[in-house]
């Protein structure tokens, strides 16, 4: 059951990252601005690598430390905050009134 909702989360985040990168690339083609949106694109398939190493592990019953899945998923994910950041913080400055 632990799998199944490690899989689900990162199926969720895969799709949210896919569908920020084509937002992304299409405010960046507007803005002139480098295609950083390659980036979660990136991060998505290192979230789907460590949702097949989860997977592998438990299908192949190797009991070794989850670590590596984890820090692929950090990793991807502060990323993706990072690109966000580059594309999407001129809404904050309009959210809170500056």
């Amino acid at each position: 059951m632990e799998l199944l909702a490690k899989l689900l989360l990162d199926l969720s985040l895969m799709t949210t990252m896919l569908i920020l990168s084509y937002l992304s690339r299409k405010m960046g083609s507007a803005l002139k601005i480098r295609p950083y949106y390659l980036i979660l694109i990136i991060a998505a398939i290192v979230i789907a690598a460590a949702g097949g190493i989860d997977a592998g592990m438990r299908a192949l019953s190797i009991a070794s430390s989850p670590l590596l899945p984890l820090i692929m998923r950090i990793a991807a994910g502060a990323a993706a905050v990072g690109v966000c950041l580059r594309y999407w913080s001129w809404l904050f400055s309009e959210f809170f009134g500056g």
